[in-house]
């Protein structure tokens, strides 16, 4: 009994004759990747500079309450002095601790909210380019 066979095919049936591929735009795709590796060196570089900007402040905190307990030793005041001019620079050096807290907190949230309006813009603009990319 003879079969019937595509011909070219030496005698198999191709199973995916009627599978229709479509089109891929590929300038498109490599465009759409590159934007995307963009978005992540944007990432790494506001991540990076928040790195820097905390370590600015907390080099700056340390550096100020290293040289207000140094200027205690330096003046040669009576224990008793030294000891509530310490007692100063301790509470003085608590308030700063506080206050370098929240400018670090707030330096963290405005770049996590300039990194998700990144990221969101970058996604929507995916979807509409994945949209494209299938030649229609």
């Amino acid at each position: 009994m003879a079969t019937a066979t595509n011909p070219g095919t030496d005698g198999k049936t191709n199973a995916f004759a009627g599978v229709k591929v479509p089109k891929i735009d590929t300038n498109a795709l490599i465009d759409s990747y590159k934007k995307n590796l963009e978005i992540l060196g944007l990432i790494n570089k506001m991540s990076l500079e928040v790195c820097n900007g905390i370590t600015k402040l907390q080099s700056a905190f340390v550096k100020q309450l290293v040289s207000d307990i140094g200027s205690i030793v330096e003046k040669g005041a009576k224990p008793s002095d030294a000891f509530a001019r310490f007692s100063e620079v301790a509470r003085d050096s608590v308030v700063k601790a506080i206050n370098n807290s929240k400018q670090i907190s707030d330096l963290i949230t405005a770049n996590n909210n300039d990194l998700t309006a990144a990221i969101t813009k970058r996604f929507k603009e995916s979807i509409e380019e994945a949209k494209t990319l299938v030649k229609k």
